[in-house]
């Protein structure tokens, strides 16, 4: 690690001295110290979606304990990336390397007694260029890539081109999710997990912005004679199409979303939605195919007054009631980040660890109620709070759907202006339908609270 990090600085120190016969050279990083505090149900962020642990394991293994299984760490997790441009900015590679998460103490990723191990990742690889005579930029490698925040935002490999015409920006991409190597002459050319995507944005008047999206997506890697998991009876690991495993699927995704604020006599106004449907098929070759048939809606609205702000947050995501009945009526979310929920999702900033990350609970989908309060306080802190009220869509296999109340709150304090230290915490008043959770069948009160320190640049 030490040779690797001596190495990229040597690289980018030359840059910067060559860099009017070269290149401009920009450096950033996002260094995020992070402590889970404390919990009293560590199996539910024992790692990521600790949501399908249920599915196959033993009671003590499952996601609530009776007893509780008390918890603290820390950890942290650094990203460094470097944009190379001309000087016409024509041209730019961006190169991004990422540490972590790497907990305290942690033998496994060099946490332990003098720390030394191979821990380094790729974040982010691509190059971005202006297209000739136009307003357009092609993307090529691994990128952060946004069809919507509620189906898919996150690093991916692929191409995409953005461009404008008049007011209207857009967006052409080609994503491989997943590789299957043909290796047989029977193999089909597109067996792989692609994604096509084409989205549109502009505003239609003064304070709207508004969007709309067609996101394709399709594989064809299923070994003749079997059938895909994706319509099987409940397993814990097909609710992302991040995690499908070998199957046949065309899926697409129809979309709108957009803002909208305006200034009233107590305060600026705002709202923001995102509507989605989701059909297609799943191909087997046994049983019976599955036709999918899914929704997705969301809403915030608010008011900001002076140093207040008041949010609520709503949404809506269909789920399934019976992956035997040759329909899936559950939305899915390719590859997400949620963060509206410090219990459920990745509120708390040990965010490589949670329930889940999608918008939804396995495939029973999600009816999710956030009232939230944001006041500044200075310059430098902010506090707030949030109470939320969860269910599912659909009954969880316990015949329960009611998830919980929820109630959090934190602190945020700029030390200096790149330089931040937070507090927050979040406990859940169980309802019923986590008894499907629980190593009992009973529900559980789960409570969390952590902590970081980070320095942006």
């Amino acid at each position: 690690m030490k040779k690797f990090i001596a190495v990229l600085a040597a690289v980018f120190v030359a840059g910067l001295c060559t860099q009017a016969g070269a290149a401009e050279i920009e450096f950033h990083g996002d260094l995020n110290n992070r402590f889970n505090l404390y919990t009293n149900q560590a199996n539910m962020y024992d790692g990521v979606e600790g949501v399908a642990s249920n599915w196959d394991v033993e009671p003590e293994d499952r996601a609530i304990q009776e007893d509780g299984v008390d918890e603290l760490w820390g950890d942290i997790k650094y990203r460094l990336w470097a944009t190379a441009a001309t000087n016409d900015g024509a041209v730019k590679g961006t190169y991004a390397i990422e540490l972590g998460a790497m907990r305290y103490g942690d033998g496994d990723d060099g946490g332990d007694f003098s720390g030394d191990d191979v821990n380094i990742e790729t974040r982010w690889a691509y190059t971005d260029f202006a297209v000739p005579n136009t307003d357009g930029r092609v993307f090529i490698g691994l990128q952060p890539f946004a069809v919507n925040s509620y189906v898919w935002k996150e690093t991916a490999m692929g191409v995409q081109y953005k461009g404008k015409a008049n007011a209207f920006d857009y967006k052409l991409a080609w994503m491989r999710g997943r590789e299957f190597f043909n290796g047989d002459d029977d193999d089909d050319l597109l067996e792989d997990v692609d994604s096509f995507v084409v989205r549109g944005d502009f505003s239609p008047a003064q304070d709207v912005e508004s969007g709309v999206f067609v996101l394709y997506q399709r594989s064809d890697s299923l070994v003749s004679g079997t059938d895909s998991d994706l319509s099987s009876s409940y397993p814990g690991s097909n609710y992302l199409v991040k995690q499908f495993a070998e199957s046949d699927f065309d899926m697409y995704t129809l979309g709108t979303d957009g803002s909208f604020n305006t200034p009233t006599d107590f305060g600026n106004f705002f709202m923001n939605w995102d509507l989605m449907y989701q059909g297609g098929e799943i191909k087997n070759d046994i049983s019976e195919d599955a036709d999918i048939s899914a929704f997705f809606v969301h809403a915030d609205a608010g008011v900001n007054i002076d140093r207040l702000k008041l949010t609520y947050t709503g949404w809506y995501a269909s789920g399934d009631d019976n992956r035997e009945d040759g329909d899936r009526d559950n939305f899915t979310a390719t590859d997400v980040d949620t963060f509206d929920s410090i219990i459920f999702f990745e509120g708390g900033y040990t965010d490589d660890n949670y329930f889940t990350e999608a918008p939804y609970i396995l495939d029973k989908g999600m009816i999710f109620n956030r009232l939230g309060a944001d006041y500044k306080m200075t310059d430098k802190t902010t506090i707030g709070g949030a109470l939320i009220y969860a269910m599912t869509a659909k009954d969880l296999p316990n015949g329960e759907d009611k998830l919980g109340l929820e109630i959090d709150a934190y602190i945020s304090h700029k030390l200096y202006s790149n330089l931040e230290v937070a507090l927050n915490a979040g406990y859940l008043f169980a309802d019923d339908a986590m008894g499907y959770f629980s190593d009992t069948g009973e529900e559980e009160d789960v409570f969390r609270t952590t902590a970081r320190v980070r320095y942006g640049f």
